[in-house]
C-alpha cells in the first residue's frame, strides 16, 4: 500500500473515530440533562429509566472495539492497483470496454 493511501487511510479513520466519539458525548450530555430534569416531575420512573441506560452503555462500551488492519475501501483499491499493475493491458481493455457502454448507454438516453 502506498504512504498516500495509508496516510488517507488514517486520516478517515481518525476523522470518524473522533466524529463518533463526540456524537455519544453529546448524545450522554443530553440523555442525562433530560433525566435530570425529568426527577422532579416522576423519580421512580426516572430512577429506573437511569438504571437501565447505564447498563445499557456499559455494554456499549464493552462492545466497541477498534477496526482491525486496512478499511475495506483500502483493501479494494489495493487490489486494484495488484491487478492493473499485473495486466496492464488488460485493464487498458476493461477501461476500454466500460467507456464503449457508458457512451452507448448516454448515446440512447440523448435520443
Amino acid at each position: 500500500m502506498t504512504p498516500i493511501v495509508s496516510d488517507i487511510s488514517a486520516t478517515l479513520r481518525e476523522d470518524l473515530y473522533q466524529k463518533t466519539r463526540a456524537q455519544l458525548n453529546r448524545f450522554l450530555d443530553e440523555t442525562n440533562a433530560l433525566l435530570a430534569a425529568g426527577d422532579a416531575l416522576h423519580e421512580d420512573r426516572t430512577e429506573q429509566a437511569r438504571e437501565r441506560l447505564a447498563a445499557f452503555l456499559k455494554g456499549v462500551d464493552v462492545s466497541v472495539q477498534p477496526l482491525e488492519g486496512p478499511p475495506p475501501l483500502t483493501r479494494a483499491v489495493g487490489q486494484a492497483k495488484g491487478w492493473v499493475v499485473a495486466r496492464p493491458w488488460a485493464a487498458v481493455g476493461a477501461a476500454a470496454g466500460v467507456g464503449l457502454l457508458l457512451s452507448l448507454l448516454l448515446l440512447r438516453k440523448q435520443r
